[in-house]
């Protein structure tokens, strides 16, 4: 009896003490294995623990607790009731690490997806971004070529991958689009400093998967944030370097930034901005770049959901550098810059908005739902010589001498706005993973131009005066289903299916030389992939796929818009048109085989691929006056070649890693007209005298088996990192192969192979002024002063002489690289 008293007066003390019991309990992974340093966030501040080598946590009695948040990087943080905290709580990761890599969830994994792919990890982006354009920091990553338009980090860059340019690669930022929805670019200059906000990067090779709405034809880039993953700290960032030139500095580069971050607040909310200001004089002449950029993100975890709203942009300015250079006029000046306008400037603003909602349905089902909005408005603007006044609606009553001709300033402006929507639900089955979702979208344009100056001209001119106007809507739809299904122990399928909708609506208005066309086209693809991966063993894997991808043209393929010599691709045509477009879709089919092997020291990979594309849309040389590439259909062609990476680690804290590709990039079926002109020389039989006449001719050129123009035939890159608790030393060079500037492939003309390499140093002290972590880092970029090109366009004309065969001649300019250059930087966090 004296026993049972005992016990039921315990009970009572227990159930009257509530939450004052202690909270405890073991967090671990999917396979059960103990998560550590896992923080546990309770909603009172100052109360909360962080997990042992065992994964397991203790939390003082406090009946005021109420909310309980477990959190860790890579993985999902959840949420509880104090009442309801069990004792062993299950993370499901949002990151899957492997050899310091970090993959998203709905992206391709190592040793599992049947799919040619490498990494950005968190570290590595910590250790070589400072300054310049994401495209260059992607640059080491295999087949993947990147420069900049200045040679100055800043401004215009173009990055390509096997050969195919940023049109033809799908770009995502936390699954929204990048890609440019008229021209099918993307425009990374327009968000400045964005690679600070970014946790890691994917590049996937041949066609994309399609799991957030466009399957790609070269590769997809696919860009996670730093989200939910921010710990607690305001960071200081300032920056200097410069630009050198026969070993004189000629030009600096500046940056700026403060970035704030809350760490979880109240258990539940995370809040995180930046701001950052950069500057560049650029490498070449008048390339100069000028920009500040912000970032706002507002995070909440529920039990069952998580919200997250992301807000990113800022204006930027620019001199334009779009043209390159012949090597005659490389001799005297190689930085030399035709747009030599003072204010020859790009001015954009592209501010992007984002809100994402994760729901919890069950631990094997969840939903997710991303909404955004995209706004862009800018102009450029353009000294134009000599120009006829009737192509710019000007009228010759206008002109104060009546003239024609004379010279101007034009600008011309676009205002965009895109609306999306991306649904997609999740489900991990008994034999692997599914997905099934979508993606929509509304965009709308407002194109126009107007000369902002021009000779001659009396005041009855207005001066903001339009000379074209169109607008652009477009709407598009794309659902897709993908799965991941083992087999069983060592095969395992993946299934990818896509179903493309997209409505193009154009109307211009009618003004001056422009007949304001109207016309409403659409699309319909089906993109199906499959592959298969084969587990050799635990730490080797096999894999081959085949996918088939279609784009269309992007809008200048259809129609240039702007330039009143031209008229719109559509058969039949009239002012209004329902027609066809005579520009064909392009169409690739993707086969990739490969092979990997990781260890714990060391990882291999090989991957062959074979890319034929039907029609086509290739760069065929030169620029037109508004800096866009000259394209054309060819009927067939190949991609193909062969991708090697590895990595290894012979000490601690060494790592050597690069990558190696050979490229064949072949144009199997293309041939062209090309007009010339002959001087036919006879003696007149009554004068006596030697006449001339000229008479045009044409010849069929055949370009079967030539190499499409701009992308090396080999590219190697190879890293050494050695890392301490408090320096870190990373040498890297690159090797790049000679690349063809136009469709003939004149190797006179053609940019050599080109060897360079960079070192980046940092030094950490971690506990600076007992305040936070300081680090100090500088890179020298061509390291030995090497003097090459890196791209470049040209083309192709007919001639012959009397009595002898056509002959093909070429052109080209090109785009230099800088010499040696250097950047300084500070960075202090305060924790």
């Amino acid at each position: 009896m004296k026993h049972i008293t005992t016990a039921v007066i315990m009970a009572i003390m227990l159930a009257s003490a509530g939450y004052a019991l202690p909270l405890s309990g073991k967090v671990v992974d999917e396979d059960g294995r103990p998560i550590v340093r896992a923080s546990v966030v309770t909603n009172l501040d100052g109360v909360g623990a962080a997990t042992d080598n065992a994964g397991e946590f203790d939390l003082p009695p406090n009946d005021a607790i109420t909310r309980i948040t477990v959190s860790a990087v890579g993985y999902r943080s959840r949420q509880f009731p104090a009442d309801e905290l069990p004792s062993t709580i299950k993370l499901e990761p949002m990151f899957i690490r492997g050899e310091d890599i970090l993959i998203s969830a709905g992206r391709a994994e190592p040793g599992l997806s049947p799919v040619a792919f490498d990494n950005i990890s968190e570290g590595e982006i910590e250790r070589d971004y400072m300054v310049s354009e994401l495209p260059l920091l992607l640059g080491a990553t295999p087949n993947l070529y990147a420069f900049s338009y200045s040679g100055g980090g800043l401004g215009a860059t173009e990055y390509r991958i096997r050969g195919f340019d940023s049109k033809r690669i799908s770009v995502y930022i936390d699954g929204v689009p990048l890609n440019d929805p008229e021209d099918h670019t993307t425009y990374f200059v327009d968000i400045p400093d964005f690679a600070a906000e970014v946790n890691d990067v994917q590049v996937q090779r041949g066609v994309g998967m399609s799991m957030y709405g466009d399957a790609s034809f070269g590769g997809s880039i696919n860009i996670a944030s730093a989200g939910l993953v921010r710990p607690r700290k305001v960071t200081v960032t300032s920056g200097y370097g410069g630009f050198f030139e026969d070993g004189k500095q000629i030009g600096d580069m500046r940056k700026q930034s403060v970035a704030y971050s809350s760490g979880l607040i109240d258990g539940r909310w995370l809040l995180s901005g930046r701001y950052s200001k950069q500057y560049s004089d650029g490498y070449r002449e008048q390339s100069w770049f000028d920009g500040w950029a912000y970032s706002f993100s507002l995070s909440r975890i529920d039990p069952n959901m998580t919200t997250t709203l992301n807000i990113y942009g800022g204006p930027i300015k620019y001199h334009m550098a779009w043209y390159g250079i012949d090597r005659e006029t490389m001799k005297t000046n190689r930085r030399a810059n035709w747009s030599n306008y003072d204010n020859e400037t790009d001015n954009f603003n592209q501010p992007h908005y984002q809100l994402h909602h994760r729901y919890r349905l069950s631990d094997n089902l969840s939903l997710k739902n991303t909404l955004y909005y995209i706004r862009g408005k800018g102009y450029y603007e353009q000294f134009k010589s000599n120009r006829k006044y009737s192509d710019y609606n000007i009228p010759l009553d206008a002109v104060a001498d009546g003239s024609p001709r004379g010279d101007l300033v034009r600008q011309k402006w676009v205002t965009k706005h895109q609306y999306g929507w991306n649904p997609r639900l999740d489900w991990t089955h008994p034999n692997g993973k599914a997905s099934f979702g979508g993606a929509f979208y509304y965009f709308e344009s407002d194109h126009w131009g107007q000369v902002v100056w021009a000779e001659k001209l009396t005041s009855a001119l207005d001066p903001r005066h339009k000379y074209y106007e169109y607008f652009g809507e477009k709407y598009f739809a794309s659902v897709f289903a993908h799965e991941y299904y083992h087999l069983n122990d060592k095969l395992a399928l993946m299934g990818d299916l896509q179903l493309k909708y997209l409505k193009y609506k154009f109307d211009q208005t009618r003004m001056g030389p422009f007949e304001g066309y109207k016309y409403n086209l659409d699309w319909l693809f089906l993109s199906p992939r499959i592959g298969l991966n084969y587990a050799l063993k635990p730490e080797t894997n096999a894999y081959t796929s085949f996918s088939v991808s279609s784009r269309e043209p992007n809008d200048d393929n259809i129609y240039d818009a702007d330039d009143p010599g031209k008229v719109p691709q559509i058969q039949p045509l009239h002012r209004v048109s329902s027609g066809d477009p005579t520009v064909e879709n392009e169409r690739v089919y993707d086969f990739e085989l490969g092979l990997s092997h990781r260890e714990t020291s060391y990882r291999l990979g090989l991957n062959f691929f074979w890319m034929q594309f039907n029609n086509e849309n290739l760069f065929e040389g030169g620029f037109d006056s508004l800096g866009r590439e000259i394209t054309i259909n060819i009927d067939r062609a190949v991609h193909a070649g062969f991708e090697l990476t590895g990595s290894v680690k012979p000490v601690n804290r060494l790592t050597v890693d690069g990558n190696f590709a050979l490229n064949f990039n072949r144009i199997s079926e293309y041939d062209t007209t090309l007009s010339y002109t002959v001087d036919s020389i006879y003696i007149d039989p009554v004068t006596q005298e030697t006449v001339v006449v000229e008479s045009t001719e044409s010849a069929v050129i055949d370009y079967d088996g030539k190499t499409p123009p701009l992308f090396p035939a080999y590219l190697g890159n190879l890293n050494v990192d050695y890392q301490h608790h408090w320096y870190r030393v990373t040498w890297r060079a690159r090797m790049v192969g000679r690349q063809y500037v136009e469709l003939f492939n004149d190797e006179e003309l053609s940019i050599d192979p080109y060897f360079t390499s960079s070192v980046t140093a940092s030094f950490i002290w971690q506990d600076f002024l007992e305040t936070g972590r300081l680090t100090l880092s500088l890179n020298i970029d061509n390291l030995f002063d090497n003097e090459y090109e890196v791209s470049g366009y040209g083309g192709n004309w007919a001639s012959r002489e009397q009595g002898e065969p056509v002959r093909v001649n070429s052109w080209a300019e090109y785009f230099v690289g800088p010499e040696r250059s250097f950047y300084g930087q500070l960075r202090l966090e305060l924790f």
